[in-house]
């Protein structure tokens, strides 16, 4: 008697072709290298979306050469980015909260949210829709999504650095990369809002006839 109806995304706002000009222009403003990988971070409330499980890792020194883009308004971020400083460099950087949202999936090259608890995460139909792959725990609602190569981003040990690492580089090999980002455009086409309010209809039309020949209570 429970039916499940996923939310929907803008697939012309959220497209791969925003890369063209999105990736320079975007990269350009934060000064992050043209070549250099691009791991994203959007949400407020860093905590529950589990911003220190990424922290940790350019922290360490780990993914050398790998930049962290975070977007989004946390009470904490300037104690985040003063800490960041001294161990990371320039390597993780936060953009606070952006309007232009979808030219920062089109900079990206990987979307990651270990979080602790999400209900569902649009985020990662967003990303998706954009091409990008995602790496996400499983307590986050849509990991239960993903299918083919892209379970591979569901983490089975989100609070180990190690995992979150070796995750993230094998996501983005340059000979994966783009088998990948078709992988999940093709499964982001899948919830556009045309379909979800198709099949909030039909469940509506179902309760409605059931009701008319007395299947329902």
């Amino acid at each position: 008697k429970i039916a499940v109806i996923y939310d929907g995304v803008d697939h012309e706002r959220f497209h791969p072709r925003n890369r063209a000009e999105a990736r320079e222009k975007t990269r350009k403003k934060w000064d992050i290298p043209a070549e250099a990988p691009l791991v994203l971070f959007v949400g407020n409330g860093f905590q529950r979306k589990g911003i220190e499980r990424l922290l940790k890792i350019w922290e360490c020194g780990y993914l050398n050469g790998i930049f962290l883009l975070v977007v989004g308004e946390d009470a904490q971020m300037s104690r985040y980015r003063s800490r960041l400083e001294k161990r990371a460099g320039n390597r993780v950087i936060f953009a606070g909260s952006q309007r232009n949202i979808h030219e920062y999936y089109g900079a990206a090259d990987l979307l990651a949210l270990p979080a602790f608890q999400e209900a569902f995460g649009n985020v990662v139909l967003e990303a998706l829709a954009s091409g990008l792959p995602v790496i996400v725990s499983e307590t986050v609602g849509a990991a239960e999504l993903l299918t083919g190569e892209l379970t591979e981003g569901i983490l089975a040990s989100p609070d180990n650095p190690l995992d979150i690492e070796k995750t993230i580089l094998s996501l983005l090999q340059t000979n994966r990369w783009p088998r990948l980002s078709e992988q999940a455009r093709k499964l982001g086409e899948k919830y556009s809002w045309d379909n979800h309010f198709r099949e909030l209809e039909g469940y509506l039309m179902e309760v409605a006839q059931g009701r008319r020949t007395g299947n329902f209570s």
